[in-house]
């Protein structure tokens, strides 16, 4: 997992990336020195349980990706089925392009935890 983190902290426009339970807790952490690493998985694991909370309440369909875009960066969260991808990137990543990649490597690693799962 910490290979195709540090491969995917390799795309331009990403700052940093981590896998977590969806109850917040880091699996593994490749964020960097500037982001503390407890509080993007608290916030991450809070974010996605409302969202998950209000779509119950739309349709019963859980959301696979949200997109947070804020002025100084974007917070990407993918649903890793029983776990979270969260994703760091620069205001400026076109998340067009951007997303291919980071989808890509979610599918990776979406395998592996499947693998891993008894």
């Amino acid at each position: 997992m910490k290979r195709l983190l540090e491969q995917l902290n390799s795309t331009p426009g990403v700052m940093g990336s981590m896998v977590m339970t969806d109850d917040g807790i880091p699996v593994v952490s490749l964020l960097g020195d500037e982001m503390n690493e407890e509080c993007v998985a608290a916030f991450s694991s809070t974010v996605r349980l409302a969202a998950n909370r209000n779509a119950e309440q739309l349709d019963n369909q859980h959301p696979y990706e949200l997109v947070i875009e804020a002025e100084l960066g974007n917070l990407l969260l993918i649903h890793l089925d029983g776990s979270l991808l969260a994703v760091m990137t620069h205001a400026g990543l076109e998340l067009n392009t951007g997303l291919l990649e980071i989808r890509s490597l979610a599918r990776r690693l979406r395998e592996i935890l499947t693998i891993r799962t008894p």
